[in-house]
């Protein structure tokens, strides 16, 4: 087995109003404790938030996965019968993966964990044609979207091996929408911390990321 394939290459989703350079800066310590078992490749979201939204990067770093309402607008809690820019985002997932991949695994947060953890469901139910490996969800939770109501359903399990992270402090997204994705997926490791909204570092939880990709790691050298 050559260098480049000792590690894991994992694809990286950033969250709502984020873009790849910021989220690739705010997790250099998680990145860091896990050099050893992984690289990172950061992917930016097709579509910019508008500017007056605030509370997130620089105005041209403001990124999203889709919109829950017509003006480009997005907030997690809202339900909506709307989802725009949904399908392009799939689509440029997809294509960034056919011309990057392939990845071990992908890793999302946020908006972007969620918008993953659709296409697990999309895999499953045969709409996506797309190898996953496993993933890593932080602060991810069901879509309120009504689109994406269908992917919710006991049919849609997901196999794909899981690590989902829940803040109980997350003032964000709520804990009980982070649980509610717990049952979408089969036997996924659940961690909780009493942290907010970010990728937790502490050792226990380092532990817990560690013994997850060595795992995936060890299946991988076993292929």
């Amino acid at each position: 087995m050559s260098a480049s394939t000792e590690k894991l290459k994992i694809l990286c989703l950033h969250g709502y109003r984020q873009s790849a350079q910021g989220f690739r800066e705010k997790t250099g310590s998680f990145r860091k404790s896990l050099k050893k078992f992984a690289d990172f490749v950061f992917l930016d979201a097709p579509h910019k938030v508008c500017a007056e939204q605030g509370g997130g990067e620089d105005n041209d770093q403001c990124l999203g996965w889709w919109f829950s309402r017509e003006d480009n607008y997005y907030r997690a809690v809202e339900y909506s019968d709307i989802h725009k820019g949904f399908s392009q985002s799939v689509e440029h997932v997809c294509q960034f993966i056919r011309e990057q991949g392939p990845f071990d695994g992908v890793l999302a947060f946020s908006q972007g964990a969620c918008f993953l953890s659709l296409l697990c469901a999309m895999k499953k139910c045969g709409d996506l044609d797309l190898d996953l490996g496993f993933v890593m969800l932080f602060a991810a939770f069901r879509s309120r979207c009504s689109p994406h109501a269908k992917y919710y359903s006991p049919d849609h399990v997901s196999s794909v091996p899981a690590l989902l992270c829940i803040g109980e402090g997350d003032e964000v997204i709520p804990l009980e929408m982070g649980n509610e994705l717990i049952e979408c997926f089969n036997d996924p490791v659940v961690l909780y911390h009493p942290g907010g909204h970010f990728l937790p570092t502490q050792p226990e939880q380092r532990t817990v990321y560690q013994n997850f990709l060595e795992k995936r790691l060890a299946v991988k050298k076993s292929q």
